[in-house]
């Protein structure tokens, strides 16, 4: 079977593929693989990278799966806030494999009601997510970079904090417990005191505020009593 197709000079393409017409423009995210695999072709992945539904499936390779316009990882729905977004990071031609790696590293997390109640918390506050597929989430710290509870860890630039899982609070109805805590930026500026669009004012006493890389393979619980905004983490 061959493919038929005419390349107007504005990009448009117009092809005949397995019986079928199809008609698009450099706006489609897989335009140039589409092109090539006209030029070369390979009917499955034209097909496949045209539907970005099937591009999706395809890419995942049956972990994560796109059907109807829903995401479900590993057989269970996701959240709205991943399908929308791996669904509009194809559409727009992103790369959405961060997302995808941050399933994988949330997939190691050996506390399934760790995953459930991190849901709530990347979905309340919409927080980004790094190539590697860990969460950058916030915390207020001294201005000698210690803790503001035990003053014992250092959070300057550059540094790792770790606790043992097990000793972290795994209650979610424990709004204080132990752990290595961030969360959302209001409530870590909240927390130190900080005003930082008042370069004048020196409310949290020289407090900072820190961005942190977190592994969601590490979360272990997010406490209800702030609206999902803090999470504790080893």
């Amino acid at each position: 079977m061959s493919t038929k197709y005419i390349i107007a000079n504005d990009g448009i393409v117009s092809a005949v593929v397995g019986g079928q017409t199809y008609c698009f423009g450099k706006a489609h995210p897989n335009y140039d693989k589409l092109v090539s695999h006209l030029k070369n072709n390979n009917i499955e992945h034209f097909e496949a990278c045209y539907d970005i539904v099937s591009h999706i499936n395809s890419y995942c390779e049956g972990y994560v799966n796109c059907d109807h316009g829903t995401l479900s990882w590993d057989g269970i729905k996701m959240p709205d806030m991943f399908t929308n977004t791996i669904v509009d990071m194809v559409r727009q031609g992103f790369p959405f494999e961060p997302m995808l790696n941050f399933l994988d590293n949330m997939s190691q997390n050996p506390s399934d009601h760790a995953i459930v109640e991190l849901f709530d918390f990347m979905e309340n506050k919409n927080m980004p997510i790094t190539m590697d597929g860990c969460f950058l989430a916030y915390k207020a710290v001294g201005p000698d970079f210690k803790d503001l509870y035990s003053h014992t860890f250092d959070n300057s630039v550059g540094s790792v904090c770790s606790v043992p899982r097990n000793q972290v609070d795994s209650n979610r109805d424990n709004g204080c417990g132990h752990g290595l805590h961030v969360g959302a930026i209001d409530y870590a500026k909240s927390y130190g005191g900080i005003k930082i669009d008042d370069e004048d004012d020196d409310g949290g006493h020289g407090n900072r505020l820190m961005i942190c890389k977190v592994n969601p393979r590490d979360v272990v619980s997010v406490p209800s009593d702030s609206k999902f905004q803090k999470l504790r983490c080893c």
